[in-house]
């Protein structure tokens, strides 16, 4: 009953805002959960919602290329507001997927213009030679059965990168976020490391333990059953085991193959071998309490307040075996390194060092900083929802109320983009800046040390704030423009730079100048593509919209030609940043 009358409220205000029927809202709500974007951002970069209606929107309720240095990931949406689900809309989601963007439109589909930007800008990456990673998710408003369980679990694998998620899970979904700012109660628990089972005489020997400086270490042998019990401990006294994980660096990947390979093994033949196949789990606690010898046959090791920082995936896959079927476990061990300490910085280093195999999430880590709050503060006095923190989509008052919202990540790489005069690595290395102004919160050999510290004298304020009304009005802009060149589709964090140094230029900030300073330059950019084209073409070079925002070249033509006499090059500092 909570979860429908949640829903039908954010439903029918979504419907109301942004002038769209309920099975609209419901998508936009829907992905706005999976990602953890704000309803605006959803609406404007990955809903396929063209002039109110979903015509030529090539099988799919939402696109979203995210894109890194080190990283793509290809986010693609089908959502029924529908109660029930069948094998046909399964396997025409699929079909359409593969169609777009495996085959690269075989079916020549006509698609609209939000989804000719995505498919586009997928195409130049993968010209690049850059490797894609693409996740499916279908989303129904309705629940998982007995009876459509076989159908949905034949789907799920048949395609390794499909999720699919009923109501219930979408309400969980929201919920997890949402849990983020509970406070969680403390978790006491004590491990049963197992001793050897190598015939030692006088030295059974279990645990392989150390101290360096005030830091205490131990690793061990654990039966996969009693990291199980952990798990089960923390759902009873905090309704959810997501606060076992919350300095992990990433969430759950569902099925993914590597999970799929995790599960293979402990359902297998070599489930006896996982401690050799497996790189095991990383813990940290606030206290760690352990015994002079082995006692009863083991040892037990008393934790504070447990957090598992490297091995989510792992844990997961264990414990959804665990629920399904215990006996499956029985006889098989995980190997743990246990850390006791409660400095933040060193588990900080720690989660980094022991996760290695995708980027560091330096959204969730900028978060906590000082700056975030005042930004927040002079965000909300202009009636927008700075949201900082995950989660805070479903529980921001200005967010709620479905006022202008918008993640901090988009602010700050606007920033970097304009203020920081650096669009091209702001186009490109999303994680680096994010990492790069994390540093500079607490570096006091950061130039950009003074502006993020947290002072609430920082002019940071003001220049992010400016910084968001160029970005929405470039968004704004992007949408309306039908007919016109298509380089917009790709140029945003130039044109933002290029609309900041015009108003620069003219010494003051007036959004009333925003359209004549925008369309300034877009001319421009158009006669900076014309000469790299030609210039391509002279040495018998491909160019790509791609490259050519990612690269200084781009922001080089568009100074010159707007006569924007300070500019950066590679090993240069902004020319201003008070």
């Amino acid at each position: 009953m909570n979860k429908d009358l949640f829903f039908s409220g954010y439903i029918d205000r979504i419907a109301e805002k942004f002038n769209l029927s309920k099975p609209f809202a419901f998508e936009i709500l829907a992905i706005a959960a999976i990602l953890d974007l704000s309803f605006d951002e959803v609406h404007d970069l990955v809903s396929t919602i063209e002039n109110g209606n979903g015509r030529h929107d090539g099988g799919f309720d939402g696109i979203y290329l995210e894109e890194d240095e080190d990283e793509i990931t290809l986010h693609v949406f089908q959502v029924k507001s529908s109660a029930t689900v069948g094998d046909n809309e399964l396997s025409k989601f699929v079909t359409d997927y593969r169609n777009l963007f495996v085959q690269g439109n075989a079916l020549d589909l006509p698609v609209n213009k939000k989804v000719r930007a995505v498919f586009q800008a997928y195409q130049e990456r993968a010209k690049l030679g850059r490797v894609i990673n693409s996740q499916l998710y279908f989303i129904f408003n309705g629940e998982k059965t007995k009876q459509n369980e076989p159908l949905l679990a034949r789907h799920s694998n048949n395609t390794e990168n499909l999720q699919i998620f009923d109501s219930n899970d979408l309400y969980q979904q929201i919920d997890n976020l949402v849990a983020e700012r509970k406070k969680r109660k403390t978790v006491a628990f004590s491990f049963k490391a197992e001793k050897s089972n190598i015939s030692f005489r006088n030295d059974p020997q279990a645990l392989i333990s150390f101290s360096i400086k005030n830091v205490k270490a131990v690793n061990f042998r654990l039966p996969t059953l009693e990291l199980c019990k952990l798990l089960d401990h923390e759902q009873a006294l905090n309704k959810r085991i997501d606060a076992l994980f919350s300095d992990n660096i990433r969430d759950f990947l569902r099925y993914n193959k590597t999970n799929k390979n995790i599960r293979d093994t402990l359902l297998g033949n070599d489930a006896e071998y996982f401690p050799f196949l497996n790189n095991g789990i990383t813990i940290i606690a606030e206290r760690v309490k352990m015994p002079n010898d082995m006692q009863a046959g083991f040892y037990p090791l008393e934790v504070v307040n447990p957090v598992i920082v490297n091995g989510l995936q792992t844990t997961h896959v264990i414990y959804d075996i665990y629920r399904q079927s215990p006996d499956q476990l029985e006889g098989v061990y995980v190997v743990v390194r246990l850390y006791e300490t409660t400095d933040n910085e060193l588990i900080d280093k720690i989660t980094e060092a022991t996760n290695t195999q995708s980027p560091i999430n330096y959204r969730d880590k900028i978060s906590t900083r000082r700056f975030n709050d005042y930004t927040k503060e002079i965000f909300a006095n202009a009636g927008i929802a700075y949201l900082s923190k995950r989660g805070e989509t479903f529980y921001d008052p200005l967010s709620i109320s479905l006022q202008k919202a918008v993640h901090s990540e988009t602010v700050l790489k606007f920033w970097y983009a304009t203020f920081y005069e650096q669009p091209g690595r702001a186009k490109s290395a999303k994680s680096k800046v994010l990492e790069e102004l994390f540093d500079a919160t607490t570096n006091k050999n950061s130039e950009l040390y003074l502006l993020f510290k947290g002072d609430k004298n920082s002019p940071v304020y003001r220049q992010l704030l400016e910084t968001f009304w160029i970005y929405e009005f470039v968004v704004k802009q992007r949408q309306t423009q039908k007919h016109e060149a298509d380089f917009v589709l790709f140029a945003d964090e130039l044109m933002a730079y290029g609309v900041y140094k015009l108003m620069k230029k003219s010494g003051s900030f007036a959004q009333e100048r925003l359209e004549d300073c925008y369309r300034a330059v877009y001319n421009a950019i158009l006669k900076g593509i014309a000469f790299e084209k030609d210039d391509k073409a002279h040495s018998n070079s491909t160019y790509s919209h791609t490259s050519y925002f990612k690269s200084s070249r781009s922001y080089w033509y568009l100074n010159q030609e707007l006569d924007l006499s300070c500019w950066p090059s590679d090993d240069s500092i902004p020319c201003d940043l008070a």
